[in-house]
């Protein structure tokens, strides 16, 4: 029998323009605290009740790099909310969202955010609404809109009854005793848990003790909780739970069916595709031991290589998904804590080890050290992405991030007790003993010499200025320089 089922709702807008924040105010929690930098990172299901409606939320996270988790926010949702900061207006992750909710087709609602602060731009941002293609009523269209603020509460209740309104307009029914579905919106492996699931069922009830099978997965429910950690014994339509008990960590995306029941294997396509992120990557709960063939490879160009181990599959889809695969090479992925094979693999001295949201402690920091592998930790995913494309620059000029404050010519060599001294003079800026320098033959950098001793004459000096002339020796006993060679100093930029 069809029985009338919890909307599921998604939340969707640029970053910080308030979108666990509105989450946070409905459900009186502390979400926002709880995610590194503010920003949420991993796509959590809640559930609340209102005035006798449970409504279930996805709050999606709203950095560019997790495009493809918002993405999969929208498909499985029924309804969106499109959150628009009103001091800030319409932003790139906004035009995004509104992408992915079009060609989702998911009836949605404009929040307008932040109304609570000064210099505010409320004709503006719907201006821009409208030049996106989402003309609200005011504006003659029929898209609701509703001005909030997340902060104080102010009009979220017309946000829920909005909600609730247009659930009720949806017509949103379900069998509970239909065959069991329910679309995996993040995964991971715990360690006194194993593998865990989260859901939200789309179709049936997920039940302890029932058998399941996902892909090529297999287990059976041990437990199910909901977001608070709170045992469930069943999970009905439309309502999120985690799962514990299964043999392996399933993919984002895909979908859970009960073991024993039969299935229209078109019943549930929309929800069992695979995007085209998995088919370029190995996305496993253990390191893929052999080397990965990711198709990145472009003639002999020098790329960053990497081991990446995060929490969970959500966020390593998104750190994947942000990479430049021009210039980086993942040599493997996984989720989990980073571990002794893990090292093993990055022991090459170029592999850096990646744990992202991932606690290494100091017994792992040890082996790591005494195999001579580099491991860094990270909990926000644009502080990793900025890191490597510092790296790749470094990578492609090792000069990016130099400040040269002086060039010297050498004019003539001579030997001097048993020393070779180099007999320069300054062309532009300064030099000083304690400057850090390149030897350059023609555009090529040959040598990094560090200064030993500065000479004008008999005397010891530490600076030469502009069009001055010195003599230096230098602490590097075999390093070949020639007369025509440059010297730079150079500064690092902070």
């Amino acid at each position: 029998m069809l029985q009338k089922r919890a909307p599921i709702i998604t939340i969707m807008g640029h970053v910080d323009h308030g979108k666990t924040s509105l989450l946070d105010f409905i459900r009186h929690s502390n979400l926002t605290a709880r995610e590194a930098g503010g920003i949420t990172q991993h796509i959590g299901a809640y559930q609340i009740d209102f005035q006798g409606q449970k409504v279930t939320f996805i709050d999606t996270p709203g950095h560019a790099a997790f495009n493809k988790m918002r993405e999969r926010g929208a498909q499985v949702t029924d309804l969106v909310i499109l959150v628009v900061a009103a001091n800030d207006g319409v932003k790139p992750q906004t035009l995004e969202s509104i992408r992915f909710i079009k060609e989702s087709k998911v009836p949605f609602i404009v929040a307008i955010n932040k109304i609570d602060l000064p210099d505010l731009h409320l004709e503006v941002v719907k201006s821009q609404l409208a030049e996106a293609g989402v003309l609200i009523q005011e504006y003659g269209g029929d898209i609701e809109a509703v001005e909030i603020s997340a902060k104080s509460g102010l009009n979220i209740d017309k946000l829920l009854e909005t909600i609730v309104v247009m659930a009720d307009l949806l017509e949103l029914k379900t069998d509970p005793s239909a065959p069991l579905e329910a679309v995996v919106i993040e995964s991971t492996k715990e360690k006194n848990k194993g593998p865990v699931a989260r859901v939200i069922v789309r179709s049936g009830t997920l039940q302890v003790r029932q058998d399941l099978i996902v892909d090529e997965i297999a287990g059976r429910v041990r437990l199910l909780e909901n977001e608070q950690g709170k045992a469930l014994e069943k999970v009905l339509p439309g309502e999120p739970a985690e799962i514990i008990g299964l043999d392996d960590v399933p993919e984002v995306g895909s979908v859970i069916r009960d073991a024993n029941a039969s299935y229209d294997q078109d019943l549930t396509a929309e929800f069992s595709k695979t995007g085209e992120l998995e088919k370029s990557f190995h996305l496993s709960d253990e390191i893929n031991w052999e080397k990965m063939d990711l198709d990145f490879m472009l003639g002999d160009k020098e790329k960053i290589k990497l081991v990446i181990k995060a929490d969970v599959k959500g966020t390593l889809e998104a750190i994947l998904q942000s990479l430049d695969k021009d210039t980086v090479e993942v040599i493997a992925c996984g989720v989990g804590q980073v571990t002794e094979q893990d090292m093993e693999i990055a022991r090459d001295g170029k592999i850096l080890l990646i744990a992202f949201n991932v606690k290494v402690n100091n017994t792992q920091k040890k082996i790591a050290k005494n195999m001579g592998v580099k491991i860094k930790e990270y909990n926000i995913i644009y502080h990793l992405i900025e890191d490597l494309q510092q790296s790749m620059l470094k990578l492609m000029d090792s000069t990016f991030d130099e400040i040269v404050t002086g060039e010297a010519e050498i004019l003539q060599i001579f030997e001097m007790k048993g020393e070779t001294i180099a007999g320069v003079r300054v062309k532009t800026g300064e030099l000083k003993k304690s400057d850090l320098l390149h030897l350059k033959r023609g555009e090529d950098i040959i040598a990094n010499p560090v200064l030993r001793i500065m000479k004008h004459g008999k005397e010891d000096i530490d600076r030469i200025g502009p069009k001055n002339e010195g003599g230096l020796t230098f602490k590097n006993k075999k390093l070949d320089f020639k007369v025509g060679d440059i010297i730079v100093a150079y500064k690092k930029e902070s």
